[in-house]
């Protein structure tokens, strides 16, 4: 072989070697970097220290579905606070030799898997949420109940929300092309009694499935456009087209209710729903109040793996806030 080509060639098997190394010696590093930031504590509680690493654990045991996204910095501020507040409650609850049995715990991760099969559970993070969940119910909780006379009451002086306006029982079939929709449109006039039929086939809406049932619906709920169309049409009528950013739709309405002041047995259960959980939203801030008093709390916001977002002015100023001064974090 010429000599020139020889140490051309050593010459280009050198480069490939520094690049590699140079490759390898990037990716160390970069790993190296955020194995450090996991380790950087974000949350003081007396004598224990909470990492990024155990915000992690938290977010991705009760919060999966936002691991996987696009990062979000206000959100991770909002579910870091939760887990500053959730961390303040389990330390009072170590305190207080508050206990989670292994039962517990194994029903526990079942009932996760359950719903998310794909996600790897940390066992001592579940044991940590559940003796929250338990001294919550054992201090803050405690004895909290809506009474049926709390019910009357909230009733009689909030008749104006029960005062329902006409209502309409809205089916659609969606589609992504016009001319699709044409031709179903033009078959639905000669037998509009298909609709349910062709919205199982054809339809790409969420409720496809239940023969494009959307249930019931009050003026002010829908898109304008859609609303101006469907609260014209009469019973069984079918729509014309309407495009939206979703795509192309068809709708029929089956049925019409009148404006109506609904029953109180009707919305019962609604109203003790909300009075309830009124309550313990109250008892959940007053309860945490208190137990931030009796703990030394620092929160090492500069140390978060992402910028901290204060939920009431902005980015913060990277310091170090103690709690029982001016907590960042919001009253449930």
């Amino acid at each position: 072989m010429n000599r020139k080509w020889v140490v051309l060639l050593v010459v280009a098997l050198f480069f490939a070697q520094c690049k590699r190394t140079s490759h390898s010696s990037g990716a160390k590093a970069v790993a190296d970097q955020a194995a450090a930031v996991e380790k950087k504590v974000i949350l003081t509680l007396g004598n224990v220290s909470l990492t990024n690493r155990d915000l992690k654990n938290f977010i991705s045991l009760q919060y999966s579905d936002i691991m996987g996204k696009e990062r979000n910095n206000k959100l991770l501020s909002r579910l870091f606070d939760l887990f500053c507040e959730q961390q303040v409650i389990l330390f009072k609850a170590n305190q207080e030799g508050v206990q989670v049995g292994d039962d517990e715990i194994t029903s526990y991760l079942n009932e996760i898997q359950t719903r998310r099969h794909d996600q790897a559970i940390d066992e001592e993070t579940a044991r940590s949420v559940l003796k929250v969940q338990k001294y919550l119910l054992a201090g803050a909780y405690k004895d909290i109940d809506v009474s049926d006379a709390e019910v009357a009451q909230y009733y009689e002086t909030h008749l104006g929300d029960f005062q329902k306006t006409e209502e309409i029982e809205l089916f659609q079939i969606m589609v992504s092309d016009r001319e699709k929709l044409l031709m179903i449109r033009s078959e639905l006039l000669n037998k509009p009694s298909r609709f349910e039929e062709i919205a199982r086939k054809e339809s790409i809406a969420p409720e496809a499935a239940s023969g494009g049932a959307m249930g019931f619906f009050e003026k002010g709920i829908l898109p304008k456009e859609m609303e101006e169309v469907v609260f014209s049409l009469k019973v069984n009528e079918i729509s014309p087209i309407v495009e939206s950013p979703y795509g192309f739709h068809l709708f029929k309405v089956i049925r019409k209710r009148k404006s109506r002041m609904q029953l109180l047995a009707a919305v019962k259960d609604e109203i003790k729903s909300k009075l309830l959980s009124a309550k313990l939203n109250a008892a959940y801030g007053g309860f945490l109040n208190g137990l931030k008093t009796e703990i030394s709390v620092k929160v090492h916001s500069s140390n978060l793996y992402f910028p901290y977002i204060n939920s009431e002015s902005g980015v913060n100023n990277n310091e170090e806030n103690d709690l029982a001064d001016s907590a960042p974090l919001p009253d449930g």
